[in-house]
């Protein structure tokens, strides 16, 4: 039973996040405050796709050696990692949007 809870866990994380970015990719005035803020400090704005690529990197790593291991909660690290996918393809999809004009 405890080696099912992470696989779990991280299936209803990647489930949350997903919601989480559909909501907020439907309010045009925070997509849009967004914008402008990466576009504020174009060099800091890299700082966290950067570490979410590299989180994503880890929780791969991570889930393949427990799964050579033999642990079967190895499976939950890959969720995780397309969760941290997701926030990286949000980001990439607000900075690509067209600037507004107003």
């Amino acid at each position: 039973m405890r080696e099912a809870l992470l696989p779990v866990m991280s299936v209803a994380v990647l489930v949350l996040t997903a919601a989480g970015i559909v909501w907020r990719a439907r309010n045009k005035q925070w997509v849009r405050d967004a914008q402008l803020g990466l576009n504020a400090q174009p060099r800091l704005s890299l700082i966290l796709p950067v570490l979410m690529v590299l989180f994503a990197a880890v929780m791969v790593v991570l889930g393949v050696g427990s799964l050579e291991a033999g642990f079967t909660f190895g499976w939950g690290y890959f969720p995780l990692a397309l969760a941290a996918l997701f926030f990286v393809g949000f980001i990439a999809w607000i900075a690509r949007r067209p600037f507004p004009l107003d």
